[in-house]
C-alpha cells in the first residue's frame, strides 16, 4: 500500500475519545502502517469512504471470521450500509448519538446489524480528541474540527447525500483542546493545526470570532473553506492567526458547470481578487477542478491548465466528477441514461471515468485529465508558482514548495498511469463492459 505521513485524520482521535476511559484502544492509520490481523483485540471500528470500501470490507471478514466484533462507519456506510451485510454492524450517520447504545451492546456481546443516526451530534458535549494515540510519523498529527457540515448543497458533493444541518463547536472548547496536545511531541508537531472542517469559514461571524482567539496560541494552521467566504477583512485575520494554508473548492473556471451544480456562490471572475486577498496575508491556496461537469466543452478543457495558472491557485489538483450515491449528480446521470451499468466504485477515486459526458467524448475527457495534470505540473511550470509566492514572505514559499513537490509527484504519476491504461484498454469503456450507459 502507499503511506501518506502528511496530515494524520481527525476521526480516529475523536471516535477514540467516545470509548470509556478503562478500555484500551489502539488507534491504526493505515497512511502510516498495516493494520495486523492477528493483533489481540475484542473489536475493531473502521472508518471508510468509497474508493476504500472494498479493502475496508475485506479487514471486517478476516476479523469478523476470527470472532472479533467489527463495527463500520463513515461517509460510504452511511449512504451504502448493505454493502456490508454479513460482514461488519454499520453505523448509519454520526456516531456520537449511538455510541451509548452501540458500548453496551459491545459489553454484551450482542451487536444490532446497524446502528441508526436519528439526530445531529451536539458538538459542545464533545470530548478532547485522544491525541496520546496518534502515530508521531505524521508530520502534522494535530488533526481537528471546529465545525461539521456546510450550508450548501452542490449537487456532485457527498454531503448534498447526508445533509446534516451546518453546526460550530464552542470556540473555548476549541482552543483547550488545541492546547492539550502531548508534551512529547516535536515543536513543529505542536505548533501546526490541520482543520479538517468542510467550510470553516462559512460563519462569518462565527469566523472571525475563531481566527481572533487562535491569536494568541500562536500556532500555523491549515483549512478548508469556500471562496465567497474570502474578503479582506477575513484574508487579513486568517494570516494574523497563523493560517499559513487553505483548501478552497473551485471546482470548475466554467460558470454553466457551476450554476448546473448547484454552485452558484462561486463567481469565476472573482477568483483571482479573492485568492489575492490570501496571497497578501501569506496564505498559500490549494483548489481542486473537477472535470467532466455538465458545461465542460473541448476548448475549456484544453484551455484549464492556463486559466488555473492565471487565477494563481499555488496547487491544483484534476479529477474526473464522481458520481457518488445519493448525491443530485448521480441522479441525474442515472435518470438520463448516461451512466455504466453494475458496480460503480472503480469510478470513485476520480480518475477512472463510469459516465457518459455530455459535450465532449469520453476518451477525449480522461486524456484532458491527464494533459492537465502533466502540463500544471510540469517542473518550468510548478517553478513558476513557487517563485510567484516570494513576495509573500518565506513562510509562503516553504509552504508552497513543500506542497507542490508532494502534489507534483501525485499529479504526474496518476497522468502516466491513466494513459496507460487508456492504451491498453482501447475505446472506452474497454472490452469487458458494456458499451452502453444505463
Amino acid at each position: 500500500m502507499a503511506y501518506d505521513r502528511s496530515a494524520a485524520p481527525y476521526g480516529g482521535t475523536h471516535i477514540a475519545s467516545l470509548f470509556p476511559h478503562d478500555w484500551d484502544v489502539t488507534l491504526v492509520h493505515e497512511m502510516v502502517r498495516d493494520v495486523d490481523l492477528d493483533m489481540d483485540v475484542d473489536a475493531v471500528f473502521l472508518s471508510t469512504m468509497d474508493f476504500c470500501a472494498p479493502h475496508a470490507r475485506s479487514l471486517a471478514r478476516a476479523f469478523r471470521a476470527r470472532g472479533v466484533q467489527v463495527v463500520v462507519g463513515g461517509l460510504y456506510p452511511t449512504l451504502n450500509p448493505g454493502y456490508f451485510d454479513g460482514d461488519a454492524t454499520v453505523v448509519v450517520g454520526e456516531a456520537e448519538p449511538v455510541m451509548p447504545r452501540l458500548i453496551e451492546d459491545l459489553r454484551t456481546r450482542r451487536l444490532a446489524p446497524v446502528y441508526r443516526a436519528e439526530a445531529a451530534a451536539d458538538l459542545a458535549l464533545i470530548p478532547p480528541p485522544r491525541y496520546d494515540l496518534v502515530e508521531t510519523d505524521f508530520a502534522v498529527p494535530l488533526g481537528y474540527e471546529a465545525t461539521r457540515g456546510c450550508p450548501f448543497t452542490c449537487s456532485f458533493c457527498v454531503l448534498s447525500a447526508i445533509r446534516s444541518p451546518y453546526r460550530r463547536r464552542p470556540i473555548q472548547n476549541v482552543l483547550r483542546d488545541i492546547r492539550a496536545v502531548p508534551s512529547t511531541w516535536s515543536w513543529r508537531q505542536r505548533k501546526l493545526v490541520n482543520f479538517w472542517d468542510n467550510n470553516l469559514g462559512a460563519d462569518r461571524t462565527y469566523f472571525r470570532e475563531l481566527c481572533e482567539a487562535l491569536v494568541p496560541l500562536k500556532r500555523f494552521w491549515s483549512t478548508q473553506t469556500s471562496i465567497d467566504t474570502v474578503t479582506p477583512e477575513s484574508a487579513r485575520l486568517m494570516g494574523r492567526s497563523g493560517c499559513r494554508y487553505v483548501y478552497i473548492g473551485l471546482e470548475s473556471l466554467a460558470q454553466d458547470s457551476l450554476i448546473s451544480s448547484n454552485k452558484r456562490h462561486n463567481k469565476v471572475a472573482d477568483y483571482r481578487r479573492r485568492i489575492g486577498y490570501l496571497h497578501d496575508n501569506g496564505v498559500v491556496v490549494m483548489s481542486i477542478f473537477l472535470l467532466g461537469l455538465d458545461g465542460d466543452t473541448r476548448k475549456y478543457l484544453n484551455d484549464l491548465p492556463e486559466l488555473v495558472h492565471e487565477i494563481d491557485v499555488d496547487i491544483p489538483v484534476y479529477s474526473l466528477a464522481v458520481p457518488i450515491e445519493g448525491t443530485p449528480f448521480r441522479e441525474e446521470l442515472r435518470a438520463a441514461g448516461r451512466l455504466l451499468p453494475g458496480d460503480l466504485l472503480d469510478g470513485s477515486d476520480g480518475v477512472h471515468l463510469v459516465y457518459q459526458p455530455r459535450r465532449v467524448s469520453p476518451d477525449e475527457l480522461e486524456f484532458a485529465l491527464a494533459d492537465c495534470m502533466r502540463r500544471s505540473y510540469h517542473p518550468l511550470r510548478t517553478a513558476h508558482r513557487i517563485a510567484r509566492r516570494v513576495r509573500n514572505g518565506h513562510w509562503a514559499v516553504m509552504t508552497s514548495a513543500t506542497a507542490n513537490r508532494v502534489y507534483m509527484r501525485y499529479e504526474r504519476a496518476l497522468a502516466s498511469r491513466g494513459l496507460q491504461r487508456m492504451a491498453a484498454r482501447g475505446p472506452w469503456p474497454g472490452p469487458d463492459i458494456p458499451d452502453h450507459c444505463s
